[in-house]
């Protein structure tokens, strides 16, 4: 696990020396606030290897601020490689212990210091998301992106946040009785910029409300997170957030490799190739390209073999469910994906799966679908639209009737006794109910997705 914001220089005693030898840690984030407490945070990132800090000063402190003392940060930064952000800086105008004005000027000092060192920024805002917003826009935070630290935003908040480079951080809020609002951001955050804090000795998770919070109970956020994700196990939160620090930390990332085979809640998923007949407008490659799936890297510099797929996997019926899925098309390699399948059903696989777009009909012929029965149970098919219009916008076919040929799957999977489930992201423009409407019209299940919510 990482915890990507705490202030360990504030624990008790006995819950620093506690955090600072539980193994469970990968990394710990200590944040300074102000001139003191960033100190306190680079002495004790330097006293201990797997911990790290970011230094700034709190918008609490801004009217107290200099440039001497943007100087002196600064200073800190470049002499010091465990300073691996700027922050917490930002906005505060729920107590205005500082002038608003005088916090405005502090926190584009913080942005455009950030900028000229490469680090990202740790964010705290409060009542000011729109002042907070417009600021990272004129200073061109996205050039380095950051953290929105402790988010207690609505979901338009959380998507502009993203939109501008930033992860979106989670603490024991989430836990709380009445967060039901922000459960719900939660839900549809994209997995790729989640990560989780616990701002202790603040914020204590609901289960030990009351008490100074630590790093431990950081626990308790990946417990609620698991719980609000589908198909997310404890262990996937604490794979994926760990990941997605590393990467915003620049912590030595190491999953920016080839994966064939991957493991998310007790499914195990096979990344047969990055080739696809489409360009979903949603879909990461037509996008940024960050192919990060819960903390796995999901992309391949080749197409792996059959005997290197079947390799990997040691005992099959150890899954849940093993699923052919990643960012290309798996039927587009048809003779591959016929014989992993059959091999493992014959090694004793409990269910197969093929999450496919349902356009297998546009290059082979519809008698080969039949010769995949017995090793494929179900097809997952992303159709994504209600009509072929809609369709032709998000998903941009290279054939004319691509709409028409995925129906068609559909059906002919259906009469051969496949199991169906057809699947729609809730992309702008996207007619969800229609789409579900069509879904059950056709005799198939049916699955909501999220936007960005992928694995």
């Amino acid at each position: 696990m990482i915890d990507t914001h705490c202030h360990l220089d504030l624990l008790k005693r006995e819950d620093f020396e506690e955090t600072v030898k539980d193994p469970s840690f990968e990394y710990l984030i200590t944040v300074g606030y102000d001139k003191k407490t960033s100190i306190n945070a680079i002495n004790i990132a330097e006293k201990y290897p797997h911990i790290y800090c970011g230094i700034g000063f709190h918008p609490h402190e801004a009217d107290k601020v200099t440039q001497d003392d943007m100087q002196w940060l600064k200073e800190q930064a470049l002499k010091h490689y465990k300073v691996k952000a700027i922050g917490e800086t930002g906005l505060d105008y729920y107590k205005n212990y500082s002038d608003p004005e005088k916090q405005k000027e502090v926190f584009r000092w913080h942005i455009n210091l950030a900028r000229e060192l490469g680090l990202p920024l740790i964010i705290h805002t409060r009542n000011a998301w729109e002042d907070t917003f417009r600021i990272l826009r004129e200073e061109k935070a996205y050039e380095v992106g950051g953290i929105m630290h402790c988010f207690s935003g609505d979901i338009e908040a959380m998507k502009k946040a993203v939109d501008l480079g930033f992860y979106i951080s989670y603490s024991g809020i989430i836990t709380y009785k009445n967060a039901g609002n922000l459960r719900n951001v939660v839900k549809k955050t994209p997995t790729r910029r989640l990560l989780m804090e616990t701002d202790s000795p603040f914020l204590a998770p609901q289960q030990v409300r009351g008490k100074p919070n630590k790093p431990a109970n950081l626990k308790f956020i990946a417990r609620v997170m698991a719980e609000l994700l589908s198909n997310t196990s404890v262990e996937d939160i604490e794979r994926m957030t760990s990941e997605n620090a590393k990467l915003i930390f620049n912590l030595g990332n190491n999953k920016r490799k080839d994966t064939i085979t991957y493991v998310i809640n007790n499914k195990l998923y096979i990344n047969l190739t990055n080739k696809c007949n489409l360009h979903c407008v949603f879909c990461q490659r037509e996008r940024e390209r960050n192919f990060m799936v819960k903390g796995y890297w999901v992309w391949v510099s080749r197409d792996p073999s059959p005997e290197e797929v079947l390799k990997e996997i040691k005992n099959p019926g150890d899954y849940e469910e093993i699923v052919f899925c990643g960012y290309g098309e798996p039927t587009l390699r048809y003779d591959a994906l016929k014989y992993i399948a059959s091999e493992l059903k014959r090694r004793g696989a409990k269910k197969i799966r093929v999450d496919t777009n349902g356009l297998m009909f546009t290059f082979l012929p519809k008698e080969k679908l039949k010769e995949l029965k017995g090793s494929v149970d179900e097809f997952s098919v992303s159709l994504n639209a209600p009509d072929r219009e809609t369709y032709e916008k998000v998903c941009m076919p290279a054939q004319p009737d691509a709409f028409y040929r995925a129906i068609e799957f559909i059906k002919e999977a259906l009469k051969e006794g496949f199991e169906v489930t057809v699947t729609a992201v809730d992309f702008p423009g996207v007619d969800m109910k229609r789409t579900e409407k069509l879904a059950r019209e056709l005799g198939a299940k049916w699955r909501y997705r999220y936007y960005e919510v992928v694995g």
